[in-house]
């Protein structure tokens, strides 16, 4: 298994560290196909509990964009890339297993889709969450768009999206983005705490009781996933704001987005 990724189990639960830390866990090749590993073993060692984090205190900064620029040259490249974060993601919500996601700092962007992914989400209180796609010009690509408005009420979801600005873990807690919340220093205890609560369940039942509740509650429907990953590769192709946001990324710098006017 990619080091990227570190999968340890114990009994019945699977800790997964993303350990990109100097890259803020952003989702590399090696990186998904280390998660999509980490599934593989969860299921196989028969785990109710899946319990995802990322080293450093960010869960993960989404794409690589670095990666990512390298492969603006070849739209099959693009979009073979961003639907490999989704397939990853999509197997993660639709496992067995009970995930949760750990924010102990930042869960932005392609981070904020990892934890809507996720069945569980235990923040700290200081946390930072947001959808921050828009602030380099970007749009979501690993679910942001179908599943921040099936989680939140339709002027909060808007919110997130259209403005880009980041909430802290208690807001999140609040507005029913997370379902647990604690100070930092109280962070492991309270993923602990919270896991042995779950694997005291029956694994079948409790399994069970995930099934119940997808089929009962509204999801995330395939044909809008893949409808988001198109648009999202068409907008990397071809919006002059996705090639600003890129730019300014590469160069260390924020972005300047072109007004339609100048370019007339």
């Amino acid at each position: 298994m990619s080091g990227d990724v570190v999968t340890k189990v114990d009994g019945r639960t699977a800790r997964v560290l993303i350990n990109r830390p100097q890259a803020k866990n952003a989702l590399s090749p090696a990186v998904l196909a280390g998660l999509d590993a980490a599934v593989d073993a969860a299921l196989a060692a028969g785990c109710s509990v899946f319990v995802l984090r990322g080293a450093g205190g960010t869960l993960s900064a989404g794409a690589d964009l670095p990666h990512l620029r390298t492969l603006l040259a070849d739209e099959d490249a693009v979009a073979r890339y961003i639907a490999s974060i989704g397939a990853v993601l999509d197997r993660i919500e639709a496992a067995s297993f009970v995930s949760v996601a750990v924010v102990a700092e930042y869960a932005l962007a392609g981070g904020c889709e990892i934890l809507l992914a996720c069945d569980l989400a235990v923040v700290a209180d200081d946390a930072r969450i947001g959808d921050r796609h828009l602030e380099y010009g970007l749009l979501p690509g690993a679910g942001g768009s179908v599943r921040l408005p099936l989680a939140l009420p339709p002027m909060r979801a808007r919110r997130l999206l259209y403005t880009g600005e980041m909430i802290d873990g208690t807001t999140a807690a609040e507005w029913g983005l997370a379902s647990h919340v604690a100070p930092a220093a109280e962070l492991d205890a309270t993923v602990d705490a919270l896991v042995a609560r779950l694997s005291r369940h029956g694994r079948d039942a409790l399994a069970g009781m995930k099934r119940m509740y997808r089929a009962a509650a509204p999801t995330a429907q395939h044909a809008a996933l893949v409808a988001e990953r198109t648009a999202l590769v068409r907008h990397l192709m071809t919006s002059p704001d996705a090639a600003a946001g890129l730019a300014a990324f590469g160069a260390g710098r924020a972005p300047h987005f072109p007004d339609p006017l100048e370019t007339r």
